[in-house]
């Protein structure tokens, strides 16, 4: 089996995933990558291609004919089926090869994560493992991922556990890779881990709204909730009030980080999840309101962040 790379999908995550691949594999190894986006393979390019060669594929059948390992990260599950199971260019057509190992990195639903991993194995094109991530844009940039893996804690003699743990490592931190049990239970950990997350979006936002709106000093109540039990990684990386993390998209005139759309897409999937399990799921559906507005109103086309329907109205400056 070829000891080169592929990477499907260079969004969000994956294109962080694949400078970073390209950053840290031998300079010999070929990363074979595929995107439906031209531009973004040739950004990849001339980034990262004093590292090693990038090597366009013309779908996802040659780049899994190509290479021994691939990781994808695709937006939805009809990006990952399609990818996966086309009868003409997905993964499935590819060359025959159970030595091959495919890391699905996208957050779709369970049921279909286990059926697409059930389909490509029983074809003979390759181990299928989930392994969600999480640390956003700024983490697949930084190589810092957490990854919530469906397959059991690697054993002394499971080599297919072990090349997972090396793989996710070139991208992530292998101290926050986690093992979640079997095929699929990897996305269960990141639905909990996005519905909390999500829910926990709106509730900053809101939170940091009321203390502005009765006229506190932003730094003064950041200050207090950052030091305080009500601190979260929201209030980091995606604080809703400008000026105060440089780094967070509200300082940077609302760049986006994560389209709304996914998030209403994530929080679906999470609100389905909860109710197939007899779970209220009270808080996603609040949640997933706000999202929905957000992705309706012109104003926060470049965010996903409601905070800023709010903060117009509280510092003019950052209109």
């Amino acid at each position: 089996m070829s000891t080169d790379y592929g990477v499907i999908g260079l969004g969000i995550i994956g294109y962080g995933m694949a400078g970073n691949l390209r950053k840290k594999l031998p300079q010999t190894t070929t990363l074979y990558v595929f995107d439906i986006k031209q531009d973004l393979i040739e950004q990849l390019i001339r980034e990262f291609g004093s590292y090693g060669k990038i090597q366009p594929t013309s779908s996802a059948k040659e780049l899994a004919s190509k290479v021994g390992t691939v990781l994808s990260s695709l937006p939805a599950g009809p990006h990952v089926r399609k990818v996966y199971l086309d009868s003409e260019k997905g993964i499935i057509a590819a060359l025959k090869g159970s030595d091959r190992l495919l890391i699905d990195c996208s957050t779709i639903e369970i049921e279909s994560t286990q059926e697409i991993g059930k389909i490509v194995m029983e074809a003979g094109v390759g181990t299928f493992v989930d392994a969600t991530v999480s640390g956003g844009m700024w983490g697949a940039n930084a190589g810092t991922l957490s990854f919530m893996v469906g397959h059991p804690e690697p054993t002394e003699g499971d080599s297919v556990g072990k090349r997972i743990f090396q793989t996710l490592s070139l991208v992530g931190v292998p101290s926050t890779i986690a093992f979640c049990g079997g095929l699929g239970m990897g996305q269960v950990a990141k639905i909990a881990h996005n519905y909390i997350t999500l829910a926990n979006n709106l509730v900053a936002t809101e939170g940091m709204a009321i203390g502005l709106k009765y006229g506190i000093d932003k730094k003064a109540l950041f200050k207090c909730i950052r030091e305080g039990t009500a601190n979260s990684w929201v209030m980091g990386l995606e604080q809703p009030v400008p000026g105060l993390v440089p780094e967070a998209p509200s300082s940077n005139n609302y760049k986006r980080a994560f389209a709304p759309a996914l998030s209403v897409k994530d929080l679906t999937i999470g609100i389905n999840a909860a109710k197939k399990v007899g779970i209220n799921p009270s808080a996603g559906e609040a949640a997933i309101a706000a999202f929905r507005e957000v992705d309706a109103d012109p104003r926060t086309h470049v965010s996903i962040y409601r905070f800023s329907l709010h903060f117009q109205q509280v510092d003019k400056s950052h209109e």
